[in-house]
């Protein structure tokens, strides 16, 4: 079975005669131009997302293990410490705990704004949070132990370093998450991006209904995978048909490779942003067209099949095509 990709299949949705000329010879413009230019220009914010993104995780992370180090330190701290003037070791040792209680709030704050692709991070988040708790607690339950004070000392100091290291952390962290939550709100994004369609990207194959093709990027929301297809240039009133159908060949590539229910698609044009839904009658339909455009391929007998002056005006074959109304 030859393989169709999903840009041929809008292609002969839009116009049968125009996807059989993209198939015999190679047709550019200033509009598919600037398109190509602004897909790379999205790969590459989408890219920054995943990047900057990833960069906070790691640095939340980093200040996990800063926290729970501290406490350690402080803990063993306590433990050899005794306390001449324990009024006075109240004050330095609440001082103390001030970063920590800052960086409860902080964690708190960000468990709130964090996005689903965040939950991993969360779960850090909570174990930083009881670090946090036990640090406070330690450091000021040193006022009923009496021990050692010299060896306490050196570490109630260690644990200071590795607090002021936390603080380092969470603020790295949060300049990452800042840069990636601006680019995701310029480009409406929500949920978690799994897949970027650039030209290395993966190939999204289906060996059963011949169909390829690579989505601008896929999106994880709720548990689901989302296919994602964004059109630039001017913006129709509403969805047209090539393009819901691209978007579905997206859905059905994306249940092939992932074996996951796809429920839906996105289809964007600049802000605006449309829900496809994809059920029974959507593959049917999307499996016609595929069975029609073999049929043509056959035959090699292809021609126009609409009479609308707008629509052969805006195909960039049109130079070409020897049945063109203007």
């Amino acid at each position: 079975m030859e393989t169709i990709s999903a840009s041929d299949l809008e292609r002969f949705a839009y116009c049968p005669l125009s996807w059989w000329l993209s198939t015999k010879s190679d047709v550019t413009s200033p509009i598919l131009e600037e398109g190509e230019r602004e897909h790379k220009a999205l790969s590459a914010e989408l890219s920054d997302i995943v990047e900057e993104e990833s960069r906070a995780r790691n640095w939340e992370r980093v200040v996990l293990w800063f926290a729970l180090t501290a406490t350690a330190l402080a803990m063993i701290g306590v433990v050899f410490r005794p306390l001449e003037n324990s009024s006075e070791w109240s004050k330095i040792l609440g001082l103390l705990s001030i970063p920590w209680v800052i960086s409860a709030v902080f964690m708190l704050y960000r468990s709130a704004l964090a996005r689903e692709e965040r939950k991993r991070a969360q779960y850090e988040q909570v174990i930083v949070i009881f670090a946090i708790i036990a640090m406070v607690i330690t450091l000021n339950s040193v006022t009923v132990l009496g021990v050692d004070p010299e060896i306490a000392m050196i570490y109630e100091v260690a644990a200071l370093i590795w607090l002021i290291g936390a603080s380092i952390a969470l603020y790295v962290s949060l300049i990452a998450s800042q840069a990636a939550s601006e680019i995701r709100r310029k480009k409406e994004i929500e949920g978690e991006i799994k897949y970027i369609g650039r030209r290395e990207s993966r190939l999204l194959k289906s060996e059963r209904y011949g169909l390829s093709g690579r989505p601008d990027y896929i999106l994880s929301i709720e548990g689901e995978l989302v296919p994602v297809d964004v059109k630039t240039g001017r913006k129709p009133k509403g969805p047209l048909f090539s393009h819901i159908l691209r978007v579905a060949a997206y859905c059905l590539l994306l249940s092939e490779d992932e074996g996951a229910k796809v429920t839906h698609g996105i289809l964007k044009y600049d802000n605006v942003e449309h829900e496809i839904e994809f059920d029974d009658e959507m593959k049917r339909l999307l499996l016609s067209k595929l069975d029609e455009m073999r049929g043509l391929l056959r035959t090699k007998e292809v021609h126009r099949n609409h009479n609308r002056v707008g629509k052969c005006r805006s195909c960039s074959r049109r130079s070409i095509c020897p049945e063109r109304l203007v």
